[in-house]
């Protein structure tokens, strides 16, 4: 049965919501997140780990989020990154930039990360610690605004963090009212454990939502009202992996009662749209 619904799709599965890392510090850095989180990873946290993984969980392609936890950290991480960036990037993996709330000049940042072929920043305020309204990251919202990138949001809680938290659906809720050119992607349908307050504050707004940690974590049926509720044109598909198995999500995700064009909507033509996959 499995093989029967994971090759159903006639179209390219895009994982729109992965985390990666260089190979000498994914041998460090997944065994030590494995045991913050309580799980075993799907696959090893490399780029040629998420290859192999999508070839047998009927991916097509994986986009990475990378976080950069220090300011100091933000150009050798996307230096390392840009040879994935969309518009060069020939494989099955894909990146968006990091970025960092302390950095000093933050539009000129963005203006490198746009040079750089980014099409998307990926923001973590539990690990980063700020909040998307702070005053501080104005000018960073207003640069992306202007670039045309995307802001890719944790957003709700956290497994290894402990409330309160900085990235509600309301914070979201607001700052796309405060930058309404911003394009945005709040993942985890918009707040990972607080899907009530994502479906009353984000449901129906422009606000793009990603599946991400939602399957096995809350009810399929909430699921699938919100994503019909929203619209299937603003729902992107995403794993977390290799914090969640990719064939497992995607079979979980296959099941829901949806139609034809809203499943490649979800699973693709969304995201190369939006991050303008080749």
């Amino acid at each position: 049965m499995r093989d029967e619904i994971m090759s159903h799709p006639d179209f390219p599965v895009v994982d729109s919501h992965v985390h990666l890392y260089p190979d000498p510090l994914a041998l460090k850095a997944t065994p030590a997140l494995a045991s913050r989180f309580g799980n075993a990873p799907a696959f090893d946290g490399t780029v040629g780990g998420c290859i192999a993984k999508n070839a047998t969980s009927g991916i097509f392609a994986s986009l990475n989020l990378p976080v950069a936890t220090k300011p100091d950290s933000v150009g050798g991480t996307n230096r390392f990154w840009s040879g994935y960036a969309p518009a060069r990037s020939k494989g099955g993996v894909f990146s968006l930039a990091s970025f960092h709330p302390q950095v000093e000049d933050k539009a000129a940042e963005v203006a490198r990360i746009a040079e750089a072929g980014f099409t998307g920043i990926k923001f973590h305020p539990e690990y980063q610690l700020f909040g998307f309204n702070d005053a501080g990251m104005d000018d960073a919202w207003a640069a992306m605004s202007e670039f045309g990138l995307v802001a890719y949001l944790h957003a709700g809680g956290e497994r290894v963090f402990k409330p309160p938290y900085r990235s509600t659906p309301s914070d979201v809720a607001t700052l796309q009212q405060r930058f309404p050119k911003l394009k945005i992607v709040a993942a985890h349908l918009g707040g990972f454990g607080m899907w009530d307050e994502a479906e009353a504050a984000l449901v129906g707004t422009i606000v793009y939502l990603d599946l991400s940690h939602t399957f096995f974590w809350m009810p399929d049926a909430q699921i699938l009202r919100m994503v019909k509720a929203h619209g299937a044109e603003r729902i992107l598909f995403g794993t977390d992996a290799p914090w969640q198995d990719q064939g497992e999500v995607l079979e979980a995700f296959l099941k829901l009662p949806l139609t034809e064009p809203e499943r490649r909507a979800i699973c693709h033509t969304n995201a190369s749209t939006l991050f303008h996959l080749p």
